[in-house]
């Protein structure tokens, strides 16, 4: 063994570093980011839907690993949607979608369009 090229200690080749625990809990960390990710939003009071047939009034949310996309048709219920989930994980809104997965997305006020390269 070799010690890392950006950590050196001179006259102490002989030696290396132990990591105490993995970094990323290895391939069960998507599955328990996914499941306290699912109980913050069930609690916040969503479900998960079982079918495409959508009520009147509508909160939608879209994840991808760890992008989500969350729209609806109550502004109010988006920002506290938002609200929450900051007070639960780290966030950033990034505003108006623009790109989700190589995919553009253009507005107008009567539809929205949809692009892929």
């Amino acid at each position: 063994m070799e010690q890392p090229p950006d950590f050196i200690a001179k006259g102490e080749s002989r030696k290396v570093c132990r990591r105490k625990k993995c970094l990323y809990r290895l391939k069960q960390s998507p599955i328990i980011w996914f499941e306290r990710f699912a109980s913050v939003v069930k609690t916040f009071g969503l479900s998960r839907s079982q079918n495409d047939h959508l009520q009147e009034k509508r909160l939608l949310l879209v994840v991808y690993v760890d992008d989500i996309i969350i729209t609806g048709d109550n502004a109010q219920w988006i920002a506290d949607l938002n609200c929450y989930l900051q007070k639960h994980f780290r966030t950033k809104d990034l505003g108006s979608l623009c790109y989700f997965l190589c995919i553009k997305v253009v507005r107008s006020k009567r539809e929205i369009i949809l692009s892929q390269r």
